[in-house]
């Protein structure tokens, strides 16, 4: 028997040869099979009326068959409340890809994140592009070619949804799902320009986005948070070989990772994943001894760490100085203290869990000609959040090691006046060696206690008579903290080698400073069995916080009237009068006599005024009360979430009556009808077999008897 009309036509021939003699009755085992194929058959109609709703769930997507939007090599990286760059190759080679241009070049290349909403919703899937089937014209005789066309219109989908994944759940969408990105006037209308683009050649463009605070904390439909992959829809526009535009939209990957997190909402702070140097002394050497030495690296974050590698730089920690604890020779060196005899000093560790310590040890020569003192290290630490991932993080950190050289050290000179030279003597370190505010957040305009913890930092000489005094940056000729109490000197008696005293205060912030960190200055002044009056400084960034303010302008209800089942547009202006960015700023209507309705209008900056218009639909009348409550929903840099209220005035009557016109145009079907209508389409026919091969069974069944 020939094979007909592919597939579809040998599965039914095959549904009704099973069991039939030459004569064409349906022995009792033949009936058996009969029925178990015509269960199958209603099952298939089943699977085709419910097949529209299957979803599967994705972060990370598939870019294999992408054509013109590629991952960048080195996978961009991005913290919540953040900026970042994404980087995004582009071109095409003619052979991998769905939607090849025919052609050796494409022109007037342009890109841009895509703002289009069939790919920013989670009810669209991105646009299927059909390729020409090289089988399609198989003949009805040739049974091979219909196999072979069948095969590759099935692997060809199969490709597509795997590289779509049937759908893509995390295709994002603007209006409170789980686009990565905030949404402002300037995302999607970065654009970047291309003169031409030929076939083999790839671009690497960059894009400026600002990362949502709450990135990691958004769900998607089926109540999933992000593992930290997002892929992201980008649009190419060009000119083809025939002179006409075409569009193409794809998605790339970037990676959203916890490791970062803003400390205020003028400064941002990298919080990094490991700390240095806990529950350990310095460690020191003395020339020409070997310096047996190791550092404590501890995980503090709470995620673990993969493929750990600790790189010892042989340069200096970049923006320190090496802190001389003796008067040096005019041919000492200050630069990186020990003789390098291995090719690097990287130590690698497989996995680091949330607060494990790791301890890298070294034995290291210490030059000849290095001067006496304390010398900031430089190590830089690699790490992946991912075991066997591609994405990489990098912090650089410094830690101090006491080197001694006494073949280095200036001889003091005799001097018959005697006056006293300040590096001719060793003396103590005073340092801060923690400090913390009460309240934790410190708020312009308010005041908070400044606890200062203070330490001897020497292990060997201790500090007496000390003298501190705070003194404040200043911001517009005036200093942004004051001490309440009026007095800002303090008085310590002594301070033994590693002994530590704390001391506390009343400050202000003042409050009209912009909302970022602040230097408060610690000047010490004090004595050491040989060195009398040392004086030193120490810095520490105290951020200040400002509240946020807004008010509202220009409301406008247009008709200020409607009947139920009618529309109405609302609109006014949300104005940040503070000096904070207001961050995912939503306006929220609900009320009893009107469907609730969300009006997205973004970050707004501070002395900016960002727009609210909404469509009201009316479902009750009003009555007396007009009013309709309005909340403005918004949140700070830290992902912290605030509500403001207003309201505006609307009045809502009686549905108009029917008056029985017929104005000629049929009402629009419903979505969700029009859906059941088109799968029901495909249930019907299979349900007119099911009752055919029934009545045909009963007949037969009639004339036995």
């Amino acid at each position: 028997m020939k094979r007909k009309n592919g597939n579809k036509r040998y599965f039914m021939d095959s549904v009704f040869r099973v069991g039939k003699d030459p004569h064409g009755s349906f022995p009792s085992c033949g009936l058996k099979n009969l029925r178990a194929a015509l269960v199958l058959l209603l099952c298939l109609s089943f699977l085709l009326v419910f097949a529209g709703e299957k979803h599967s769930y994705a972060s990370y997507v598939n870019t294999n068959l992408n054509t013109f939007f590629h991952d960048a090599q080195d996978m961009p990286t991005g913290y919540p409340g953040q900026e970042m760059e994404v980087k995004v190759r582009v071109g095409y080679n003619g052979v991998n890809g769905l939607a090849n241009p025919n052609s050796d070049e494409i022109k007037n290349v342009r890109v841009r994140l895509s703002n289009d909403q069939s790919y920013l919703t989670t009810n669209n899937s991105p646009v299927k592009t059909n390729k020409d089937n090289p089988y399609k014209n198989a003949g009805d005789g040739d049974e091979q070619g219909e196999a072979q066309k069948d095969a590759w219109d099935e692997g060809y989908k199969a490709g597509k949804n795997n590289a779509y994944k049937n759908g893509l759940n995390y295709v994002y969408p603007v209006d409170g799902g789980v686009y990565p990105f905030e949404v402002n006037a300037s995302l999607f209308t970065q654009e970047k320009t291309l003169s031409s683009l030929k076939k083999g050649e790839y671009k690497e463009l960059n894009f400026k986005v600002n990362v949502r605070a709450d990135a990691l904390k958004m769900k998607d439909s089926a109540g999933n948070t992000s593992d930290g992959y997002f892929g992201v829809p980008f649009t190419i526009w060009y000119t083809d070989s025939n002179g006409k535009e075409q569009n193409r939209t794809e998605f790339v990957n970037v990676f959203i990772t916890e490791s970062g997190e803003v400390k205020s909402s003028g400064t941002k702070i990298v919080e990094k994943s490991l700390v240095v140097g806990e529950n350990q002394l310095t460690p020191s050497g003395n020339y020409p001894s070997v310096m047996n030495y190791s550092v404590n690296f501890r995980n503090q974050s709470k995620n673990t760490l993969y493929d750990v590698k600790i790189k010892l730089n042989t340069s200096l920690a970049e923006k320190e100085a090496v802190q001389l604890t003796a008067n040096a020779k005019a041919e000492a060196q200050k630069d990186f203290p020990f003789a390098i005899n291995e090719s690097n000093y990287d130590r690698e560790y497989a996995v680091v869990k949330p607060g494990e310590t790791v301890s890298p040890s070294y034995s290291m020569a210490i030059k000849s000609n290095t001067a006496s003192g304390y010398y900031p290290l430089s190590y830089t630490v690699s790490y992946k959040v991912a075991p066997g991932g591609n994405v990489s993080t990098t912090d650089d950190y410094s830690f101090y090691v006491n080197v001694r050289n006494s073949t280095m050290i200036q001889e003091e000179a005799k001097d018959k006046a005697g006056d006293f030279n300040a590096n001719d003597r060793t003396k103590a370190r005073l340092i801060v060696s923690k400090y913390r505010t009460e309240p934790e957040q410190v708020y312009a305009g308010k005041d908070f206690k400044l606890i200062l913890t203070m330490k001897n930092a020497s292990t060997s000489i201790a500090a007496s008579n000390i003298l501190f005094t705070l003194t404040s940056e200043k911001s517009q000729d005036a200093a942004v903290f004051s001490i309440a109490d009026g007095a800002n000197t303090f008085v310590v008696n002594s301070l033994a080698a590693g002994a530590e005293t704390e001391i506390s205060m009343t400050v202000r912030a003042g409050a009209g400073v912009d909302p970022k960190s602040y230097v408060m200055t610690v000047n010490e002044k004090y004595d050491s069995p040989e060195f009398k009056n040392a004086e030193e400084k120490v810095d520490i960034d105290i951020p200040v916080n400002q509240t946020a303010r807004m008010g509202f302008s220009n409301f406008s209800v247009t008709p200020e009237s409607v009947a139920v089942g009618s529309e109405s547009d609302a609109m006014f202006g949300i104005n940040n009068t503070g000096k904070v960015i207001l961050y995912n700023v939503t306006a929220v209507f609900e009320s009893d006599y009107i469907k609730k309705a969300t009006a997205y209008v973004g970050n707004i900056k501070p002395g900016e005024t960002g727009n609210v218009d909404v469509m009201l639909s009316a479902v009750k009348e009003t009555g007396e009360d007009t009013t309709i409550p309005v909340e403005i929903q918004y949140e700070d840099v830290n992902g912290n979430k605030f509500t403001e209220k207003t309201e505006i005035n609307l009045t809502v009557t009686a549905e108009a009556p029917d008056n029985g016109l017929d104005t000629g145009e049929a009402a629009e079907p419903n979505p969700k009808e029009k859906k059941k209508t088109s799968s029901l389409l495909f249930a019907v026919p299979a349900v007119l077999v099911l009752g055919a091969v029934l009545f045909v069974v009963k007949k037969r069944k009639g004339k036995k008897k």
